[in-house]
């Protein structure tokens, strides 16, 4: 059986408990990180196979997060979550490549859905990718859609 990592950012502690109490009945081993820092440490030492990253952290934005997962890990699912609205960081999480974007407070349905819809989306396109081709296969990957809704 395959285990997938998935790692939460968020400052509020109890949203990282919720968040792994909700992905870890799901099966996903999950870790917690509650700042920008801590999250780029642990980006450093391991990829994951998802990332929840909250939009505003005390030391910064999630989108930094992104920024380095995408540097150093690719096409990686990214889902951004946030109690602000989604068109003050399109332009930005489009660049990045996020892909979903949830408006908080959201059900387990809707987290664990958007998780699995991820990392599906994620594996069908490296399976379908060639090796010679990675750039390709971050793009088909991880285009998001959510500043359009």
């Amino acid at each position: 059986m395959n285990i997938t990592n998935a790692l939460v950012v968020d400052d509020d502690i109890a949203v990282c408990r919720i968040l792994h109490r909700m992905l870890s009945e799901e099966q996903y081993k999950v870790e917690t990180n509650q700042s920008v820092a801590d999250a780029l440490a642990a980006v450093e030492q391991k990829s994951f196979h998802v990332y929840v990253v909250d939009y505003k952290l005390p030391d910064g934005s999630g989108l930094d997060v992104a920024e380095r997962i995408r540097s150093k890990w690719g096409a990686t699912p990214i889902l951004l979550i946030s109690g602000y609205d989604p068109s003050a960081v399109a332009l930005r999480a489009e660049k990045l490549g996020i892909s979903d974007f949830l408006e908080k407070p959201f059900s387990r349905e809707i987290i664990c859905n958007a998780v699995k819809k991820a990392i599906g989306s994620a594996k069908g396109a490296s399976e379908l990718s060639s090796p010679d081709s990675p750039s390709l296969a971050a793009s088909k990957s991880t285009k998001s859609r959510f500043w359009r809704r």
